[in-house]
């Protein structure tokens, strides 16, 4: 296990709160998005915990520190906060013996800031997309190591997730079953609704949507310093802002003209 340096602790963010990436990403925009962005200035380290041991498999929560941020997605959106801070309040709830052991693991160095990540990602991780299963921390943190550091999440963080959501609708019927009897031996209480149900603004997300949106904001990066090379080419737009409006109108545009944006920050 990796141990962070002093300057990684929880004390070392002020204030010591957490804020919603909306507040977070005013002021100055990060570093650009293209391809070449390992090997710059920020320090990513993946961040997970242990919340769940179920029929031999392990759940994690993930989240991602850039420098002296931790970046993690929750039911309100991505969230800034100190460092470790999700994972110490997952401890805190934490009932099993087994359960929040904390791993830190060094990624690398990038060319993105904190900023240019949440620039890029807001759009696609808004509130109240969360889903337990199709759109959770993991999902983010994944998304997240992408396009800081052109690295995928380890599979084995997200093993649950692909499990159940490769065999639904059966593996929701019988987690609800299980969820059901769990409730009312623990409590007495006869439950008939479903705990479980698919959140519908999740519907139709895909990760790889995300990091093919990323790969699509690199190649047009790249594209336009071919263009400044080139004295007799002309734009098709007259500004970055314009750009990312006429050149890359897709099904989710807003979320990937942030990309784009935070590309050219």
């Amino acid at each position: 296990v990796w141990r962070a340096r002093p300057r990684t602790v929880v004390s070392a963010w002020r204030p010591e709160r957490v804020c919603h990436v909306a507040e977070f990403a005013m002021g100055a925009a990060g570093s650009g998005a293209g391809r070449n962005r390992v090997g710059g200035a920020h320090e990513v380290v993946l961040v997970s915990t242990e919340i769940l041991r179920v029929a031999g498999l392990t759940g994690f929560h993930t989240s991602v520190i850039v420098d002296d941020r931790e970046f993690f997605f929750d039911r309100e959106g991505i969230m800034a906060a100190p460092p470790l801070w999700s994972h110490i309040v997952g401890r805190a709830k934490s009932a099993g013996p087994n359960e929040g052991k904390t791993q830190m693991t060094p990624v690398g160095m990038s060319s993105n800031s904190g900023k240019a990540l949440v620039e890029a990602l807001m759009y696609f991780f808004e509130k109240g997309t969360y889903d337990i299963f199709y759109k959770n921390c993991n999902t983010f943190s994944d998304a997240a190591l992408y396009f800081l550091a052109g690295q995928r999440l380890d599979p084995k963080y997200n093993r649950i997730e692909r499990l159940i959501t490769s065999t639904n609708p059966i593996s929701t019927r019988i987690l609800n079953r299980m969820f059901r009897a769990f409730v009312q031996h623990t409590t007495g209480t006869t439950v008939d609704a479903d705990i479980y149900t698919t959140n519908p603004e999740a519907e139709g997300f895909s990760v790889e949507d995300v990091v093919a949106s990323i790969d699509e904001a690199a190649e047009s990066d790249s594209d336009d310093d071919t263009d400044d090379d080139d004295d007799g080419a002309q734009s098709d737009c007259s500004a970055d802002s314009a750009r990312s409006l006429c050149c890359h109108v897709t099904s989710n545009r807003r979320a990937r003209e942030s990309i784009l944006l935070a590309a050219r920050g």
